[in-house]
C-alpha cells in the first residue's frame, strides 16, 4: 500500500482563504495577490524573468511604477542585488531577515496584521463586508453630528498640505491616512469628538497616550479632540507622525497595528 502524500504546512493564519502562511515564493505571490489592493497597488505585468513583476502603487498624485521580486525570505535576493544582475525597487516577502537591505521591503507577515480579514467561512453565512465609500456618504450613514463632521473634514485637507502624495481611505468605522506607503493616522468620529490614533514609533508625541504598553500598539498613540482649538493643537503631531512613518518605512521598520474601533485605552487624553 502506497504511503499517503507527505504534507508540510507553515503557521496557521486563516487569512482570506489561506489557512496557512506561505512556505515558498509561490505562496508569497498568492498572498500578495490577495492584499495588493490593501497596499494601494495593482499588478501591471508578471514576467518569466527578473524582475518578477511590474507593480503600480498609488502615490496621491498618480501611480508609481515599481520593479518587484518575490521571495519567502528577503535575504534570498541578497546575492542577486549585490551582483547587480537586475535592478529592483521593492522586495515582497513573507519574512524580512536581510539586515541593512538597501531596497524597500514589504514584509507580508507584518503587513497583514493591519488589514481587514475575511476568515474562511461557509458561503451561505451572512458577512459584514464593507468597501471604501465617499466621506460625505460615510458621515451621513453614521449620523455623525455637525461638530465632529467639521473636525473630520479639516484633517484630510491638512494631511494633503503636508504631502500631496498622502491620501485617505474611508472604511466601515474609520478614516485611515496614508503616507502614502503606510498608514500613519486613523480617525474614529464619535458623537461629540474625534478619537485620533497616530503612529509615534514608540516615542513621545505631544499628549498622545500609547495604545499598548508593549507590542505593536506601543508604536501608536491615541487622544480625543472635542473642538477646533484641540484639532489645531494636534496638527503638528500629525505632521511629526507623518515624518516618523516615512523614516520607519525607509528603514523597513515594523509599523503594523490594527484594533477594533471601540477599543479604548484606559488613559486617553482629551483636548
Amino acid at each position: 500500500m502506497a504511503n499517503a502524500e507527505r504534507s508540510v504546512v507553515n503557521e496557521l493564519i486563516n487569512f482570506r482563504g489561506l489557512v496557512y502562511a506561505p512556505l515558498d515564493k509561490s505562496g508569497v505571490m498568492l498572498l500578495f495577490g490577495k492584499v495588493a489592493e490593501d497596499l494601494n497597488m495593482y499588478v501591471e505585468e508578471l514576467r518569466p524573468e527578473a524582475p518578477d513583476a511590474i507593480i503600480r502603487r498609488f502615490m496621491g498624485i498618480g501611480w508609481e511604477r515599481l520593479r518587484v521580486d518575490f521571495a519567502y525570505r528577503s535575504s534570498e535576493l541578497r546575492q542577486l542585488e549585490q551582483e547587480g544582475d537586475h535592478h529592483l525597487d521593492v522586495i515582497v516577502c513573507w519574512e524580512h531577515d536581510w539586515a541593512g537591505c538597501p531596497l524597500e521591503v514589504v514584509e507580508l507577515r507584518d503587513r497583514i496584521r493591519e488589514m481587514e480579514n475575511q476568515p474562511i467561512r461557509r458561503p451561505d453565512e451572512a458577512t459584514d463586508g464593507w468597501e471604501t465609500i465617499d466621506l460625505d456618504e460615510w458621515f451621513a450613514g453614521h449620523r455623525v453630528p455637525e461638530r465632529a463632521r467639521v473636525l473630520s473634514q479639516a484633517l484630510p485637507d491638512h494631511v494633503r498640505s503636508i504631502d500631496d502624495m498622502s491620501f485617505y481611505q474611508v472604511g466601515r468605522d474609520v478614516i485611515s491616512f496614508y503616507s502614502p506607503q503606510r498608514a500613519f493616522a486613523r480617525v474614529y468620529p464619535r458623537e461629540t469628538s474625534l478619537r485620533i490614533v497616530l503612529f509615534t514609533r514608540g516615542e513621545s508625541l505631544g499628549d498622545m497616550q500609547p495604545l499598548e504598553r508593549r507590542g505593536p500598539g506601543s508604536k501608536w498613540g491615541v487622544m480625543s479632540v472635542r473642538d477646533q482649538d484641540g484639532l489645531l493643537e494636534v496638527f503638528p503631531w500629525v505632521e511629526e507622525s507623518h515624518r516618523r512613518i516615512m523614516d520607519a518605512a525607509d528603514k523597513n521598520e515594523s509599523s503594523a497595528w490594527r484594533a477594533a474601533p471601540d477599543e479604548v485605552v484606559e488613559e486617553e487624553v482629551e483636548v
